[in-house]
């Protein structure tokens, strides 16, 4: 039996702790800047079931938290301000494709396309501003979310060899 020192298991639990912190990092760019967190999570050396994983579970919370804190700060400013007149509008172009794909494709194309063309957190303000009481919102979201972290891994994997040294 080989014995080890303390200053050993000190040194693994230490490595231990930074990994841990790395993927939490990780899973917190995967919330917020999903596009692109497949390929930053497998050029970081993880494999590949472990960037499906990691940018899922990112995506998720992203979702999650948007979402419900999206809802949450909805109502609370609707109870605290109401409805004052016709609110001003400012049309650009973000603006009017954003309108367009809520208009054409209803939560189903806000879905979709919110983890990579808009982003997560924009997305899922959107789906708790104008989908809030739909109950098909959250499952679409989460749909899309897997969808893309696949997607986007499987492509990340593919062309990884050419960006490893």
């Amino acid at each position: 039996m080989l014995a080890t020192s303390p200053s050993e298991i000190n040194f693994k639990a230490s490595m231990m702790i930074i990994e841990f912190l790395k993927i939490l990092g990780l899973i917190a760019f995967s919330s917020v800047k999903f596009l692109f967190a497949p390929a930053t999570v497998y050029l970081s050396g993880y494999s590949y079931v472990e960037t499906l994983i990691i940018t899922t579970v990112g995506g998720v919370i992203g979702v999650v938290v948007f979402y419900y804190g999206g809802a949450f700060l909805f109502k609370l400013w609707n109870d605290r301000f109401g409805k004052r007149g016709k609110p001003k509008s400012s049309f650009n172009k973000k603006n009017r494709f954003i309108i367009r794909i809520k208009n054409s494709y209803g939560i189903y194309g806000l879905a979709l396309f919110s983890p990579c063309l808009i982003s997560i957190p924009i997305g899922s303000l959107l789906a708790a501003r104008y989908y809030r009481n739909d109950k098909r919102t959250l499952p679409a979201f989460l749909i899309a979310v897997v969808f893309w972290s696949i997607a986007l891994t499987s492509i990340t994997a593919s062309l990884g060899p050419f960006f490893v040294g």
